[in-house]
């Protein structure tokens, strides 16, 4: 059995230093998807930003406001958020403590 467990002090920065981030699985683990831990302290933000592939976003803890494109919403812990490919996308911390999600990503298929 192998545990993973998000560690602030394992984490690098991410994403022009806006996030800390670290791979979700343990290491060794094969998956057909690319995958991180994301975490932003109070206040905080991810840059906005787009690639061509898909992504999904579950919030750990924390509260959030996601934009996707035009829209933007709420996002609480337990919220996933699909994210298509080449759409502009960005998170911002507006809770009270930090913001932790995990994402995953793979490339689109023809």
């Amino acid at each position: 059995m192998q545990i993973a467990r998000f560690s602030k002090e394992q984490a690098v920065p991410a994403h022009n230093g806006t996030i800390l981030a670290m791979p979700v699985l343990p290491d060794g683990m094969k998956a057909p998807f690319a995958h991180a831990w994301g975490y932003v302290d109070q206040g905080g933000a991810i840059e906005g930003h787009a690639h061509p592939h898909e992504e999904i976003y579950f919030i750990y803890r924390g509260q959030g406001i996601i934009t996707v494109g035009d829209e933007e919403s709420a996002v609480n812990e337990g919220d996933v958020i699909a994210i298509p490919g080449n759409a502009f996308h960005a998170l911002r911390n507006s809770g009270a403590g930090v913001l932790q999600w995990f994402a995953l990503w793979w490339p689109q298929q023809a």
